[in-house]
Order: C-alpha cells, then structure tokens, then sequence
C-alpha cells in the first residue's frame, strides 16, 4: 500500500512538472511572437447628456495587444462591421466616423477613434453601430481574443462605458434611477474612473477621487433610505423593482 501511495504521489509530481512546462512553453511562444491586438471591452456607451454643450466628440475604445512590444507606434485598422445580421448597424452614417486607432511604442495598451456628432433625435433614441479589428502591416494577426466592440449612442441617460468594467463591483446592478441618484449625490454629470485605460484624457479620475465619491454616494444613500417610507429602488435594469444594494 505504501509503495502504491508513493507512486501515485510521484505520478502526480510528473504530471504538475510536464503541466508546469506546458504553460511556461506556451506563454513563452505567445509573448515572442510579433503580437495581436484586441479589443478589452465588448461594448461602449456615450451619452450627449453627460457633456451638455457637445456636439461632436471623439471616443477612444481602449484595445490590449497580445505578444511583444515594439519601439515604434503601431497602428490599428478597423471597419463598420456590414457581414453579420446579427448586427444592426442602427445609426445614421452622417452621424460618425471611424477615425482608427494606434498603441503607442512601448506599450501594451492602445486606443481605436471614432468621432460622433449630435443630433436633436438622440433625446429619445438610442442609435447602435459595430466596429471590427481588421489585419493591416503592423498586426497582421487579429484573432486573438475580442475584435468587435457595440458602440451606443445618444443623448438620453444610458449606462456608462465604465460601469460594467468597474462601477459595477463598488454599486452593483446598473438601472437609470440609480444612476441619476449618483450623479446628483457627487454633483457630477459622469464619473470618469477607468484604470488601465490608455485614454487617460477621457478616464482621468484617481484611486483616492473614486474612493472619496464611494463614502458620498454610501452616505447619500443611507441617508435617503432613513428619510423615505421604502428604501431607494431600481426602476429599470436587472435588479428591475429590488433595493438598490452598494457592493463596497
């Protein structure tokens, strides 16, 4: 029995070993090869009404590459996705551009452009377009990983582009009611917080600036719950009709 015990013991260090080697080997070969480049989020939303004033605006939807660096900017190449049904490009041509996108010499993160401009329809619409990596000089390789990003627009409120990446796990479910209550809690009209973003333009705000708006939005909320018959609930969203529920 012992004997039986040690063997299976030296099976399993044998099996850990080759599996240890596995890895190491493929992500050696990964990281040696000239790299792709994808998208890091599958969706991003803007919304007119939160920069009251604006009637074009540039957004930058962030991409990672996969693989080496390189000493010199690399551009990334993208297309309106006009091949799948299941995606409806809903929005008006005249509406946006697609401007493209670079990483930066050095770096692992980069950013795709694309410009959208306002009109007095998207107080009541939603408009929807599909944007696509496509191979070019610098990375010829864009299979790895997402390659397609949803891009909604308009001038009604929406869930941010940052809510589902980050806000999520401090004030959990999103839903518009409970969206209005933070921006009128911070006094702000977004909340610019997105770490690793490469658009450090757009997604400017610090660690310490968030943590700080987390205690006021928390008090807030308490304090709305302890001055109203029923506590604060979502009026939309997944959570639809239970209490809005803060994570951290």
């Amino acid at each position: 029995m012992k004997t039986i015990n040690n063997l299976r013991g030296l099976l399993v260090l044998v099996f850990l070993g080759i599996m240890s080697f596995s890895c190491n080997q493929e992500e050696t070969m990964i990281f040696d090869t000239d790299g792709s480049v994808y998208f890091t989020t599958a969706d991003y939303s803007y919304s007119f009404l939160d920069y009251p004033g604006k009637q074009v605006d540039t957004i930058k939807l962030p991409v990672q590459i996969f693989g080496k660096t390189a000493d010199v900017d690399r551009l990334v190449k993208i297309e309106l996705v006009t091949d799948d049904t299941s995606k409806v490009n809903t929005a008006p041509e005249e509406l946006y551009s697609l401007i493209g996108g670079v990483v930066p010499a050095n770096e692992q993160l980069g950013s795709v452009s694309l410009e959208l401009r306002y009109a007095d329809e998207l107080k009541d619409t939603v408009y929807a377009f599909y944007v696509r990596i496509v191979p070019n000089d610098d990375f010829k390789d864009v299979t790895y990983n997402s390659r397609i990003v949803e891009v909604l627009f308009t001038a009604k409120e929406i869930q941010p582009a940052n809510w589902n990446g980050y806000l999520r796990y401090f004030w959990g479910d999103y839903s518009t009611r409970w969206w209005q209550f933070i921006k009128e809690a911070t006094e702000r009209t977004s909340i610019p917080y997105w770490p690793g973003n490469a658009d450090k333009e757009t997604w400017w705000m610090s660690d310490s600036e968030f943590e700080a708006l987390q205690v006021v939005v928390k008090r807030a909320l308490k304090k709305y719950n302890e001055t109203h018959e029923t506590p604060l609930t979502h009026n939309d969203g997944p959570s639809k009709g239970k209490e809005v529920q803060i994570l951290y």
